[in-house]
């Protein structure tokens, strides 16, 4: 019995780890063919090596390294993954909307709405970190309100990377009122039943998202190769 609390919080460090580790691949801290060493990573994060190799697990499962001997080797983040990833969103999200304007009630509703007020408060408050965890609970509770079980697992099953994505695209000098009222007016074409615009606008916001995620991984590149130049 005693021995609980300790899996439980090395399953949270090794998820914390994972979260920065995460971001670091996708903002092109580390990049594909670069090895990691789990005693110089438990060093900087500052925990044992148990919880590298459990955010180990969690990477590899997303995609985003894979084990080769001797460790781990960076599979990383680039163009056509970033292309991938918002294509399946398009895909996975365009269905929701469709299925979730069929669904429509204002009790089922008025969660995704709280969503879209957090966002604006945020977006008043110069908050980005808030905007951003109310925007993927926005698009999470639009999949589960859609009724289709498996469209939900798919989803939630690559919510960690989608959130990572949109930090970095957040941290790109994005007018977060704008973004807001962006939301809302696909919530209010959702409320309206009206599939096709509602969908219209959904991959316009998604587009919009990805453009902004490649010129960040470009971005990346640029400062790596410049640091490379000067040694």
């Amino acid at each position: 019995m005693r021995s609980a609390p300790a899996i439980i919080q090395r399953e949270a460090l090794g998820s914390q780890v994972a979260a920065a580790l995460r971001e670091a691949i996708a903002a092109g801290e580390y990049v594909h063919g670069e090895r990691l060493i789990e005693v110089e990573l438990a060093e900087r994060f500052g925990v044992s090596r148990g919880p590298i190799r459990d955010a180990f697990g969690i990477l590899q499962a997303e995609g985003l390294v894979e084990k080769q001997q001797p460790g781990v080797i960076v599979i990383g983040i680039d163009h056509d993954s970033i292309n991938e990833l918002y294509s399946l969103r398009g895909a996975i999200e365009g269905l929701a909307v469709r299925l979730a304007v069929g669904r429509y009630d204002e009790a089922r509703f008025g969660t995704i709405q709280r969503h879209v007020e957090t966002m604006q408060r945020a977006a008043q408050a110069d908050d980005p970190a808030g905007f951003a965890q109310a925007d993927i609970s926005f698009h999470n509770e639009i999949c589960l309100i859609s009724g289709h079980k498996r469209l939900a697992d798919v989803w939630q099953r690559h919510e960690a990377i989608t959130m990572t994505l949109l930090r970095l695209t957040i941290s790109l000098d994005q007018d977060l009122s704008a973004s807001a009222a962006k939301h809302l007016e696909l919530l209010n074409l959702i409320k309206a039943g009206d599939p096709q615009a509602a969908e219209t606008e959904l991959a316009n916001h998604l587009e919009g998202s990805r453009a902004r995620m490649v010129r960040v991984w470009e971005r990346a590149l640029e400062r790596r190769r410049s640091i490379q130049a000067q040694n």
